[in-house]
């Protein structure tokens, strides 16, 4: 019996020493992870007691501080980035505006003929327009990245509506010496979709196309039958010349390559592509073929 006894209170002794250690390696933990959330360092947790049930929650705790710090990572980058475009948005609704209240007071302060005021007035009329299509995208795509309103779709002839689409742009295009090739070998193509985001799509894609290339445009509307699946491809692509695109990143907000700011783009055109795209089902992808931009897109029917 006292041999017995002798047993569990060794027992006992060993299990109060072991749970005196390991309050103690909590402790420790603790007082280590408060530093490591303290200061902006590498440094995890490390075991000093050896336990399976410790290591496996100092894994998951450093699994957890390296999400954590991945997701600092990102809003920093995201924060230093919306901190650059937000001088470049400053810059691109100062320059119009500035501008045309330089030929207001020109007009204002000069004995200028009808004919001349009316030449100026024109001038910072088309100022005004390109600070109006500014205002209009920053304001489109806030609402498309915020809002969670539910979209109506209703059945809409695509082949229709590239036509109509390119119709609109047709005599911009000839100005520039650049051709539409619309290739489509349907006469009707009935997608479930919202006509007015899609056709925002084309036309986001047909101004893209009049601004940046250095040729025709090339319009696809095609099918895609795979194992069942009944696909609908619409893709553009067109001659870019020596231009520096960057296809991974086409798409993000304010993207522009350089000779894109120089001309006055807002770099949303494309995100707004993208964004419409998505929240109408389809699939998008851009990708550079020798010196052709193509970007295609692909809905389910």
């Amino acid at each position: 019996m006292e041999i017995i006894i002798g047993i569990l209170a060794i027992i006992i002794l060993v299990l109060l020493c072991y749970l005196f250690m390991l309050k103690r390696e909590m402790k420790r933990i603790g007082n280590d992870l408060d530093e490591i959330l303290k200061i902006d360092s590498n440094q995890l947790l490390h075991e000093k007691l050896s336990d399976r049930d410790i290591k496996v929650f100092l894994k998951k705790i450093n699994d957890m501080v390296i999400r954590v710090r991945e997701k600092e990572i990102v809003l920093e980058r995201k924060d230093n980035y919306l901190q650059k475009e937000i001088t470049n948005i400053t810059h691109d609704l100062r320059t119009p505006l500035t501008s045309s209240l330089g030929y207001i007071d020109l007009i204002l302060r000069s004995d200028m003929t009808k004919e001349e005021q009316l030449k100026e007035l024109k001038i910072v009329q088309r100022r005004l327009i390109r600070l109006q299509e500014l205002v209009s995208s920053f304001f489109e795509f806030s609402m498309v990245t915020t809002s969670n309103r539910e979209v109506e779709l209703t059945q809409t002839n695509l082949v229709a509506l590239v036509e109509d689409c390119m119709s609109n742009f047709f005599d911009d295009f000839m100005s520039k010496n650049k051709n539409i090739d619309f290739r489509c070998d349907m006469k009707k193509c009935e997608l479930n979709t919202n006509r007015d985001m899609m056709k925002r799509i084309i036309d986001n894609l047909l101004g893209n196309a009049l601004k940046y290339s250095a040729g025709d445009l090339t319009i696809r509307l095609s099918e895609i039958k795979n194992d069942g699946n009944n696909r609908l491809l619409l893709s553009f692509s067109n001659d870019v010349g020596a231009s520096d695109v960057d296809v991974e990143h086409i798409f993000d907000e304010f993207y522009t390559a350089d000779i894109s700011r120089t001309k006055g783009n807002t770099g949303l055109g494309l995100a707004i592509v993208k964004e419409f795209t998505e929240v109408l089902g389809g699939e998008i992808e851009a990708k550079m073929d020798e010196n052709k931009l193509v970007i295609d897109i692909v809905f389910e029917t």
